[in-house]
């Protein structure tokens, strides 16, 4: 778990420096209802890496968490006025943890696709279709310019 947040930090770090950044927050739903952060970072013109963590709603007898850390690199196609598509890929990391209990699944792979759509100068609705590691899922939500 450390390496992986290293890694995540290190990242964050050496893209932070570009001029387009974004953060967010959303929805996911598949392999669970989950909330969102997000960010986006603006490599260039055309690719973006988007790293995000996935608190699940867990509703279940038993006591435990899980959340989801993904990375994913964006290659950006401008399809209309205000209006992004995206292939992406990347990798996820999910941990479970609970009664006596911690589970790490490992480094998975994300792919998939999205859009992004620019409300105003400082703002954007986001969709994402992706498989990740613990299930196919849709991410929604806003993204704010910094």
């Amino acid at each position: 778990m450390k390496k992986v947040v290293f890694v995540l930090v290190a990242i964050l770090g050496m893209v932070s420096m570009q001029a387009q950044t974004e953060l967010g927050a959303g929805v996911s739903i598949g392999g669970g209802t989950a909330i969102e952060a997000k960010a986006n970072f603006g490599v260039s013109d055309v690719i973006s890496i988007s790293p995000s963590v996935d608190y699940f709603l867990v509703d279940s007898v038993y006591s435990y968490t899980m959340f989801g850390i993904n990375v994913d690199g964006h290659y950006n196609f401008e399809v209309g006025d205000g209006f992004v598509a995206y292939p992406l890929a990347g990798l996820n990391y999910i941990m479970i943890s609970g009664d006596g209990f911690t589970y790490d699944s490992g480094i998975g792979i994300n792919i998939g696709g999205g859009a992004t759509y620019e409300i105003s100068d400082n703002m954007k609705l986001y969709g994402e279709l992706k498989y990740r590691r613990y299930g196919s899922g849709l991410s929604v939500g806003v993204l704010f310019n910094l």
